[in-house]
């Protein structure tokens, strides 16, 4: 029995790359029609033949010389919306998107159309955000009168706009380098989000103190519990009239957790209660238990070594 197959003719190879390439030229060579969205936008040459001084400020902003060519390739448009018909009216207000003519939450939903990763990601339901600020209340888009982050003036200035208790701390005897320009309120604080302890980045205040006081971290033989539980139990970081930032003169700052009359000053140790009283003026009982913070020594459950 013969059975008969379907032959399928080949197409010598050669034939069948010339199709290809010749399909390819011609596709290359009948350009595609703008879509009608595209054909809205004018550039950012139309908006300099009016807007010279904006523009020149705005190129030589962050957004202006990298941060739209990450999201965007219409550079002003990219927030102002395409820009014929504004061209077309011969300019006047009503005929582009003016940002700062928005509602709050609208401007700031404009930034985040880009600015969505990282720490911004948490700005709904944040304390800035619920207290009606935007970005645009610290953060100039052409403008900024900083380097960093485009901000409208200095970090520490501009923080110190709103936050007047703070700036007065940091004017006490003992305090954080902030006008020294050492650090600034971000080194600690996030500002766009983290609801945890007073907006301080991590989970925990310590942790946070631990980034630059590393060696009060331990782990100790010996562990002083507040200091273990927070570093805010006993000091002021913006600034105290009393040394090492503490929030209370010592020996009061000690006693109001060792509260017995009596040294040492607290009702655990009963071996030692017809001591003398504690409760005198100018004694220190750093003088004494200078390793509070935690000690390694195998003597040193009092901390003295």
């Amino acid at each position: 029995m013969k059975v008969h197959r379907r032959l399928t003719p080949i197409i010598p190879v050669a034939v069948a790359l010339g199709c290809i390439l010749a399909g390819a030229v011609l596709l290359t060579a009948t350009p595609s029609a703008p879509t009608r969205q595209d054909a809205q936008y004018v550039g950012q040459e139309q908006c300099a033949a009016c807007h010279e001084e904006t523009v020149a400020k705005f190129r030589e902003s962050i957004h202006g010389q990298k941060g739209f060519e990450m999201r965007s390739t219409h550079s002003c448009e990219t927030c102002h919306g395409p820009g014929k018909a504004h061209v077309d009216a011969g300019g006047g207000k009503g005929s582009m998107v003016a940002p700062q003519a928005l509602s709050k939450d609208k401007q700031t939903e404009m930034c985040q159309t880009c600015h969505d990763r990282g720490n911004k990601t948490d700005w709904a339901g944040s304390l800035h955000e619920t207290r009606g600020l935007a970005c645009q209340d610290c953060h100039s888009v052409h403008s900024p009168g900083a380097a960093k982050a485009q901000l409208k003036t200095g970090e520490t200035e501009l923080c110190f706009s709103c936050h007047k208790q703070k700036q007065a701390q940091f004017f006490r005897a003992s305090h954080h380098p902030i006008r020294e320009g050492k650090i600034e309120c971000s080194d600690c604080h996030n500002p766009h989000a983290v609801q945890e302890a007073k907006r301080v980045d991590l989970a925990a205040i310590t942790e946070t103190c631990y980034q630059c006081h590393a060696e009060k971290r331990g782990p100790f033989l010996w562990e002083h519990i507040p200091v273990r539980e927070d570093c805010m139990t006993c000091h002021e970081p913006h600034g105290s009239n009393h040394m090492k930032m503490l929030k209370v003169k010592e020996p009061f700052l000690c006693q109001r957790c060792h509260s017995d009359t009596r040294h040492p000053g607290t009702l655990y140790d009963q071996s030692q209660r017809n001591n003398d009283s504690n409760r005198l003026y100018g004694r220190s009982c750093t003088n004494c238990h200078s390793t509070l913070h935690g000690s390694n020594h195998p003597s040193g459950r009092t901390y003295l070594r």
